[in-house]
């Protein structure tokens, strides 16, 4: 029986070539959820308030302390838009052109990387998310950076940008680069029904998010859990669950015990 891959509640039989994440950073991750405090509900009005802004930045800065870049390691930066669609805020999400070399067909945020021309983080997310999505930067109120994220010969710095009011299918998306532009409400993103994990064989877990239009799940989703609990903690309540390490698992399972 091959206990490899589970959905919903699944498990990867290898890393992923997209990520790079130690299990201590993951730990460090979670135990930083801790410290965040913040009492609020997902009504526009209160998450866009300069008070909760204020609180989000405060929260994203506690992660800025977890990179474990080196200076020969590539850099990018995605933009996190969040945004108003059908009057609930959500973050707009993009699917990746099956025409890429890489991660094809695979859920994303606007970005990519760094050019020698960018001068910061914030430039080359606002550079890429206007070559994506034709957004152009005077309509991004940037909130804050998060920490810099280890994948594979590159590490990644997400950047919390507001974006106003979206309609994704009147964006005009580089057809060579997205698919599609979609937004998942955040009311759908603190659903726990909609709220999984992946456990990796390494044994690491992330999250994955299944009340989108298409699965949400690697360093994407470990981006959105980050964002949501410095942006909505009160609110969004996923946990990474602590999992039994995979080779005892499936140890367990050959002699026909189930699995935990």
């Amino acid at each position: 029986m091959d206990h490899s891959i589970i959905y919903h509640k699944q498990t990867i039989d290898k890393r992923p070539q997209m990520m790079r994440l130690s299990q201590g950073m993951v730990k460090k991750i979670q135990r930083n959820f801790c410290k965040i405090t913040n009492h609020t509900s997902l009504h526009p009005d209160i998450i866009l308030s300069d008070e909760n802004r204020e609180k989000c930045i405060k929260n994203l800065k506690i992660f800025r302390s977890l990179s474990e870049s080196t200076e020969n390691t590539k850099k990018a930066a995605v933009l996190v838009p969040l945004c108003l669609h059908n009057n609930e805020l959500g973050l707009l999400y993009t699917l990746r052109s099956r025409k890429l070399n890489t991660n094809r067909g695979q859920v994303s945020f606007p970005g990519g990387i760094r050019d020698i021309e960018d001068k910061s983080f914030e430039d080359t997310a606002l550079r890429e998310t206007w070559e994506e999505l034709k957004i152009p930067k005077d309509k991004v109120i940037i909130w804050s950076s998060a920490t810099l994220i280890g994948r594979k010969h590159v590490n990644v710095m997400p950047i919390l940008g507001y974006i106003g009011h979206v309609h994704p299918e009147h964006l005009k998306v580089n057809p060579q680069e997205v698919e599609e532009a979609f937004v998942v409400s955040l009311k759908n993103l603190c659903d726990p029904k909609q709220c999984s994990f992946t456990q990796f064989r390494n044994n690491y877990t992330l999250p994955t998010y299944l009340g989108g239009k298409y699965r949400i799940w690697g360093l994407t989703a470990l981006i959105t859990h980050i964002i949501m609990k410095a942006l909505v903690p009160n609110v969004y309540r996923h946990e990474l669950p602590f999992l039994q390490p995979i080779e005892q698992r499936v140890k367990i399972s050959e002699n026909n015990k189930p699995l935990t």
